[in-house]
């Protein structure tokens, strides 16, 4: 994608997310990069029950690490039905150098750089 930035509003995040692809810069809505997409869910209205064909639910811990996404269970439901996209920012060495943004988080796609509509500091970190 070039030239002009796709925009996203009243519910167009959903179409954005499913422009972005794994290794897109991201930035927040001052313009500083957040990091990298690592993991992209698009959304599911239907998403009541989610089964993963392997018995487990989202947020279960599995092969010693948490599936996706990996927030309070409580926030499940909404990113499989919204959808969102996981950002590692590298540069950080703590544990909570991963965000969480839903499609409505997303603003638009400028060539190959995801813009967010929040600051990094409102982006969902991963669950304790």
């Amino acid at each position: 994608m070039s030239g002009t930035p796709q925009t996203g509003g009243n519910g167009a995040g959903g179409r954005l997310l499913a422009q972005i692809r794994e290794g897109m810069d991201v930035e927040d809505s001052a313009g500083e990069h957040v990091g990298k997409v690592t993991f992209i869910r698009l959304g599911d209205p239907n998403a009541l029950e989610v089964d993963l064909g392997d018995g487990s639910t989202p947020g279960e811990e599995y092969a010693g690490g948490p599936q996706e996404p990996n927030v309070e269970p409580a926030l499940i439901r909404r990113l499989l039905m919204i959808g969102y996209i996981k950002i590692d920012d590298a540069r950080r060495l703590r544990r909570d150098h991963h965000y969480y943004a839903v499609a409505d988080d997303v603003a638009a796609i400028d060539a190959d750089i995801v813009r967010l509509n929040k600051p990094a500091s409102g982006l969902m970190t991963p669950y304790a």
